[in-house]
């Protein structure tokens, strides 16, 4: 019984387990539908929302599509518009290519064009350029033969003016030589031509001559700063002279038979040293005092020069100094030769001895020594620094002119000893025993000799003034003699000279038809 109470009990407890546990399912089933009932209605809510809002967002979508198919409508005739730009720009950068290249082409075709235009202006100007050198040279060469031929119309002028001087007729000759130097000066001819310098020198009648002295006047030298000038001669006189109104007015400083003078040097405070052919030498002081100086030896005395500040005495076989200062003869030296000229070079005293030498006396106790060159005797030597001219006098008359390179020129044109000679510039001037004093113009080719004037004896010495107008000679018969050197000089006396104009068939007759008539005074 009791198993059965126990069997039954544990069947009613299983029973009773059995319900509660299917009540527990139930309940679980319950609470599980109701819990899905429950996240069905909440999904159903959210569905619900989700289709409101799915609704909403294909209302939106369909919106949105409108829009976006609007906008790609709109996209699209963009697109089309831009394809159509695009083909436009296309077509337009095409254009422009094709307008750039046509640009390109033009600007090349206008680059060979302005290639081609600058050629054909150098060319233009090349041609131009030779024809104004053509017509410049054709110029030049018609105003070199018209000068040329203007210069020798002046030289054929200024010869037939002499000739006709020489026939006695002055008034022509006068007009003849106006003509010869106005055209060789209006045409850079040469003045220093020998045919018309000698014609204004001749028709000029520039040539005035004084006797003042009663021997041979042996020198002339000019002061400093005037026209006063002195001059001595062998009957033992010194005198003053300066020239006014064409007149000679002279003063005699000392006369004494008994001196033989041969040379006067000035000094600048103007004291007066005067050498004497018998060994003394006689000082006058600017305030006129006197006095003698006597040298130990017998030599004869050929002159004076200034060596330093002292003054040289030359003699035939001594040379001596004079101290100017104290006035005394401060020393003398004996020579193994002999004098026979002098003169300066180098700016020191120049000897010329009777062997044929040179010598430069840089000091009583050194002589520079050197042969002379040339054969013969030196009477006269003159130099010039500035042109590096020196020219070399002979006893025979002959002048051999040597140039700064060395190459000599015989020049002929005294017969005997020639006694001076002077350089001024590229003019050589000089003066001969046959009374002859004539220039040379040193920068011809051909250099011819031009008298300027001629004395009836020995010309013994010539100067300049100190303006180098005027050139003054002196000669053995004691004449004194001055000429025009300067052109304007002679030009200005030879117009004052002239009393009319050439008539037209003198003009056409000496000067030429083709040349235009010119007049030479204003009447």
């Amino acid at each position: 019984m009791s198993n059965s109470r126990k069997i039954v009990i544990s069947a009613a407890v299983a029973a009773i387990l059995l319900c509660l546990a299917g009540g527990i399912g139930l309940y679980m089933m319950y609470s599980n539908e109701a819990q899905q009932n429950k996240e069905l209605k909440e999904q159903l809510a959210i569905l619900s929302k989700q289709e409101k809002k799915s609704a909403i967002m294909q209302r939106v979508n369909a919106q949105m599509e409108e829009i976006a198919n609007e906008e790609r409508r709109i996209s699209d005739e963009q697109r089309e518009a831009a394809v159509e730009q695009t083909k436009l720009a296309e077509q337009e950068r095409q254009n422009a290519e094709q307008q750039q290249r046509k640009a390109e082409q033009e600007r090349q075709n206008a680059l060979v064009a302005e290639h081609k235009a600058v050629e054909a202006s150098k060319v233009a100007q090349h041609e131009r350029a030779v024809a104004e050198q053509q017509r410049a040279e054709a110029e030049h060469s018609k105003r070199v033969t018209d000068t040329l031929s203007y210069i020798t119309l002046g030289r054929s002028l200024g010869t037939v003016s002499m000739n006709q001087l020489q026939t006695g007729n002055p008034e022509l000759a006068d007009l003849l030589s106006y003509a010869s130097y106005t055209f060789s000066d209006r045409y850079h001819g040469d003045i220093y031509n020998p045919a018309v310098y000698q014609s204004l020198v001749m028709t000029s009648q520039s040539k005035n001559s004084w006797n003042k002295h009663k021997g041979a006047t042996r020198c002339v030298k000019f002061r400093l700063g005037d026209n006063h000038f002195l001059t001595c001669s062998s009957y033992g006189e010194v005198m003053e002279h300066y020239l006014s109104n064409n007149q000679l007015n002279s003063k005699v400083l000392f006369s004494n038979k008994q001196y033989d003078f041969r040379d006067v040097y000035i000094l600048e405070n103007n004291d007066i040293y005067v050498a004497d052919r018998n060994g003394r030498i006689l000082m006058i002081s600017h305030q006129g005092q006197q006095k003698v100086l006597l040298l130990d030896s017998n030599d004869k005395l050929l002159g004076l020069t200034p060596i330093g500040n002292q003054l040289l005495v030359v003699g035939e076989r001594t040379l001596s100094v004079i101290d100017t200062q104290q006035k005394i003869i401060s020393n003398s030296r004996k020579l193994n030769f002999r004098i026979v000229s002098f003169c300066r070079y180098d700016n020191s005293p120049v000897v010329f001895d009777d062997q044929e030498r040179m010598h430069i006396v840089r000091g009583l106790d050194r002589l520079d020594s050197s042969q002379v060159p040339f054969k013969g005797q030196v009477t006269a030597f003159a130099s010039s620094k500035n042109t590096g001219l020196k020219a070399y006098g002979m006893r025979g008359g002959t002048i051999y002119l040597v140039r700064p390179n060395g190459k000599s020129v015989r020049l002929v044109g005294h017969r005997s000893q020639v006694s001076k000679i002077k350089i001024n510039g590229m003019r050589i001037y000089s003066s001969s025993y046959d009374g002859n004093l004539i220039l040379w113009a040193a920068d011809q080719e051909k250099i011819e000799p031009i008298t300027l004037f001629t004395t009836q004896s020995w010309i013994m010495d010539f100067n300049f003034d100190n303006k180098k107008e005027y050139i003054w000679a002196v000669d053995q018969k004691g004449n004194i003699t001055e000429a025009f050197i300067s052109v304007p000089k002679m030009v200005d006396k030879l117009r004052n000279k002239l009393k009319r104009n050439l008539t037209q068939d003198e003009w056409d007759y000496y000067v030429g038809r083709n040349i235009p008539y010119e007049r030479f005074l204003n009447r």
